[in-house]
């Protein structure tokens, strides 16, 4: 596959008896909606980004990072709900360390 055309022909072999056609830059975009979904390190990141064909992190964010404004409000949420949780589940004792830390960071600060 040493050109791009030769990459296009070989998606429209693969979906020629398929009702959905896909593209390679198609395939890119869930590429890198994946890298996206996945807990990686900021090593992982670019590693992944080199490996999609661009020379930095960058590249990848401003073409294949975008996010609707439905996902947002939904991760948005989830980070909400998250922050509500991790605080029930606190014991007494890491409550009032938070507290005192808090105390502790205003008269220091």
């Amino acid at each position: 596959m040493s050109t791009k055309h030769a990459v296009t022909e070989a998606f429209d072999i693969a979906c020629r008896r398929s009702a959905v056609k896909f593209t390679p830059h198609a395939a890119k975009h869930c590429l890198g909606a994946e890298r996206d979904v996945r807990p990686l390190t900021q090593l992982e990141r670019k590693a992944w980004s080199e490996n999609m064909g661009h020379e930095n992190e960058q590249i990848t964010e401003r073409h294949y990072g975008k996010l609707p404004d439905e996902r947002r409000f939904e991760v948005l949420e989830h980070i909400g709900a998250n922050a509500r949780g991790s605080l029930l589940q606190m014991s007494d004792e890491e409550k009032i360390a938070l507290v005192n830390g808090v105390f502790e960071a205003m008269r220091n600060g």
